[in-house]
């Protein structure tokens, strides 16, 4: 039995808008402890995402950060996998692109997002625990 990232994604997503400035955005990532957040449209799609090192990329260059808007420097170039993606085939995918979040999108709107540690905690269950049937590990929320 292979286990889905909807049994382990995160269905609480914190998401920005795309006009929004990205210190707002940075403030709202603090607040909510995000180190990336999905960019929506006013239809709730999913049009880009910024990440932590966005915004860090900006203050290395100088941009207020007031004055500038999410779309300005999110990644349009959105990697993103569907509910019923194996675990394995996302940490392929993650490991490929070398990132450490992945959006889970349905028709095009964000369900959840899946980080690296969610990975892990799932990989680390098939490998230490020896007691268990590894393919039926689902964590518990």
């Amino acid at each position: 039995m292979q286990i889905h990232i909807k049994d382990i994604m995160s269905e609480e997503v914190t998401t920005i808008e795309s006009d929004s400035s990205v210190e707002d955005c940075e403030t709202m990532m603090i607040n909510t402890n995000r180190r990336c957040v999905p960019v929506v449209d006013d239809m709730g799609f999913c049009v880009g995402v910024l990440s932590h090192s966005d915004i860090l990329r900006a203050r290395s260059s100088k941009q207020d950060v007031a004055k500038i808007q999410v779309m300005d420097i999110m990644s349009r170039h959105v990697i993103s996998v569907s509910p019923h993606c194996s675990v394995d085939n996302c940490m392929e995918l993650m490991i490929e692109n070398g990132i450490h979040h992945v959006l889970v999108l349905s028709n095009k709107r964000v369900s959840g997002i899946v980080s690296v540690i969610d990975i892990i905690q799932v990989d680390k269950a098939r490998t230490y625990n020896p007691f268990s049937d590894a393919d039926s590990f689902v964590p518990t929320r």
